[in-house]
């Protein structure tokens, strides 16, 4: 039996079936190292692939490998969940390259560090980050994607954006941080984590507020996953950071990917996968690794 934490299951009485719910903190350190290392004193980090999409306007977007949290809906392939067996060692030099490559391909002027939780490998993002800044002017928008729990733990890490992406400053950086639940039981729920870790995004978002850090949080307000009561307690506490950041939320509906129905359908959500099983959640089943 593997000690890695996997994906999401209940059992038949809809309890959480063990290593469920997950401390995120220890899960952060077990997937560092993983998918973190240094080399000759060159931090590198774990990706899949690199690509260009339609999102933003047009994105060159760099696929990282490793989450510290266990969302029940994440449309992330199974690179989330067996971090040891996906993805190859890259450096900032490198990514970079790659990203400013596909961007001239196909004319973009975006680009993003996705995929996983690119927190993860700090010092790693901000050496990426360090280059983006460098050669802004060749930048619109540089877009990295969080969950927050690295931020609420490391708050060192908001200073250290907002040199790449300050809300004054002439930077390109921005940071959307996710937050994933507003009320205890929905929290664990939705992403697999203890319920005593549900203040930590907010915290993160805190973090980036005084640090002035250029940053938007989106809230999934999919009435399948958040009641109304939930988002209204989660607007609220980002109105008690600063009005502002509740105004300018972004709401996610939710369309689940083929690797979302599988961990939908562990944790006996038929209401939203259906009793019977689509081509893309069988394909995506059958290319799960196995322990």
């Amino acid at each position: 039996m593997s000690n890695h934490i996997r994906f999401a299951t209940r059992g038949p009485n809809g309890e959480f079936l063990p290593p469920f719910p997950i401390d995120p903190i220890e899960l952060t350190q077990k997937t560092r190292e993983l998918v973190c290392k240094t080399v000759d004193g060159i931090p590198l980090r774990k990706y899949t692939s690199f690509y260009g999409v339609g999102v933003y306007g047009g994105i060159a977007t760099a696929y990282s490998v490793g989450c510290n949290i266990r969302c029940i809906f994440c449309w992330v392939d199974w690179s989330r969940d067996w971090p040891e067996r996906y993805g190859e060692f890259y450096t900032p030099q490198q990514v970079y390259s790659k990203l400013r490559n596909i961007m001239k391909e196909r004319g973009f002027k975006r680009a993003r560090i996705s995929g996983a939780e690119p927190t993860l490998c700090s010092d790693h993002l901000c050496e990426v980050l360090e280059q983006v800044h460098r050669d802004r002017h060749e930048f619109d928008l540089f877009v990295i994607e969080t969950n927050g729990f690295v931020l609420s733990q490391e708050p060192e890490l908001a200073e250290r954006l907002s040199k790449y992406a300050s809300r004054d400053d002439d930077t390109v950086g921005h940071v959307r941080i996710s937050i994933r639940g507003g009320l205890p039981e929905e929290f664990t729920a939705k992403t697999g984590c203890a319920s005593e870790f549900m203040d930590l995004p907010f915290e993160a978002v805190e973090s980036l507020w005084n640090a002035g850090v250029s940053f938007h949080v989106a809230v999934v307000i999919d009435p399948r996953f958040t009641p109304e009561v939930e988002k209204n307690a989660i607007y609220q506490r980002l109105s008690d950071i600063h009005p502002s950041i509740k105004e300018n939320v972004e709401e996610e509906y939710l369309d689940p990917y083929p690797h979302a129905l599988v961990r939908l359908r562990a944790i006996g959500r038929i209401d939203v996968v259906g009793s019977s099983i689509s081509e893309k959640e069988r394909i995506a089943a059958s290319r799960m690794p196995s322990d």
